[in-house]
């Protein structure tokens, strides 16, 4: 693609290429700002370019939730929780990404729950963005996007180790 802010569907029906919802660059630096104040120090971000993303974090307060979608330079539609079901999930995504939103979704780091993810990713070409809050440094990470691979089970264990991290250094033991 040569405008990566845009996306033409794959799907033949449909020739309409669907631009990415930029918001306002001074909310954005407000919103990070914000964070700052509080005594949060954020790592990464997330390229608007990449806009077509299922954001997966892993946060344990709903306000964290709320904070790390507004420090995104895209609109980002919070998906429904608990994951539904694999199909049900990937048109929900696939319907907000042809609305040029990016998707948010909490995880408890759990097999199946990641695994619905990447497989609602995967169904709806989508990038996979982890994003986390760390507790004790008081740091929200935000990790670059990768796209998911053709083995799922990679994807799950490598989300799994990267979540591991955070709920270890919390105090949180991860469920299996």
């Amino acid at each position: 693609m040569s405008n990566h802010e845009t996306f033409k569907p794959q799907s033949g029906s449909s020739k309409r290429r669907i631009k990415s919802q930029r918001r306002p660059i001074w909310t954005v630096k407000l919103s990070r700002f914000c964070v700052k104040i509080f005594g949060w120090q954020l790592r990464g971000q997330l390229p608007p370019q990449f806009w077509r993303t299922t954001l997966v974090i892993w946060a344990q307060k709903k306000w964290q939730v709320r904070a790390l979608a507004a420090v995104m330079p895209v609109r980002v539609h919070l998906l429904q929780s608990p994951t539904l079901s694999e199909r049900e999930r990937s048109e929900e995504s696939v319907a907000h990404f042809n609305r040029g939103l990016t998707n948010a979704t909490t995880t408890s780091a759990t097999n199946e729950d990641l695994k619905a993810i990447v497989t609602a990713a995967h169904e709806a070409n989508s990038r996979i963005t982890l994003c986390a809050w760390e507790e004790r440094r008081r740091f929200v990470h935000i990790h670059a996007p990768f796209k998911t691979s053709a083995f799922p089970d990679r994807d799950v264990h490598y989300m799994r180790r990267y979540f591991g991290y955070f709920a270890k250094s919390s105090g949180i033991q991860s469920t299996e």
